[in-house]
């Protein structure tokens, strides 16, 4: 999948997530604030829906941050460790730990929850690719659900109706908080 079609894939999962986590960091009575920690969670889970292509020379994310690919991208083969179970498990313990030494913050659990659920859509889109994922790495078996090849015309038709349910539900969502 394309850049485009996981950063949707992410907006639309932690859109559909909000109900589940509201209670976590959006129980307070200012609405600003609310707005903002909204947008932090929202910017992290497109981050968070990028970062497994960390493994990838020339993807998106490994040019933001060439450092972090030096170590994932010349270790691991690309839809391997960093599109599996073992790495978002690992993922969800740092970011514990991670809140645990900051007390619980607000916007950390925002940062946090966005990110791990990006992360989690983009291993969920790109198992409906040929390729499909290493999902129980280090077994070396690919899983896949469909046969979509990356750029082609059914993943832009997907990236597009991404988009229309992206428009829809933050509006919806948007609506729901005001």
């Amino acid at each position: 999948m394309t850049k485009e079609t996981h950063t949707k894939g992410g907006y639309i999962l932690a859109l559909l997530a909000i109900p589940f986590i509201i209670d976590q960091f959006l129980d307070v009575d200012n609405i600003f604030y609310k707005i903002i920690l909204l947008m932090i969670y929202i910017y992290f889970a497109s981050v968070g829906s990028l970062s497994p292509d960390i493994d990838m020379k020339g993807s998106y994310i490994s040019k933001r941050f060439p450092n972090i690919y030096k170590h994932f991208g010349k270790k691991f083969k690309h839809r391997g460790f960093t599109h599996s179970l073992l790495y978002t498990v690992i993922l969800c313990f740092i970011f514990e730990l991670v809140l645990k030494y900051t007390d619980n913050n607000v916007v950390f659990l925002a940062i946090a929850s966005g990110f791990v659920i990006g992360h989690f859509s983009h291993i969920c889109l790109d198992l409906i690719t040929k390729e499909g994922v290493e999902l129980f790495y280090p077994l070396g078996v690919n899983f896949t659900i469909l046969p979509i090849k990356t750029s082609s015309k059914t993943e832009k038709f997907i990236c597009k109706l991404l988009n229309f349910i992206v428009i829809f539900l933050f509006g919806y969502r948007f609506y729901l908080l005001i």
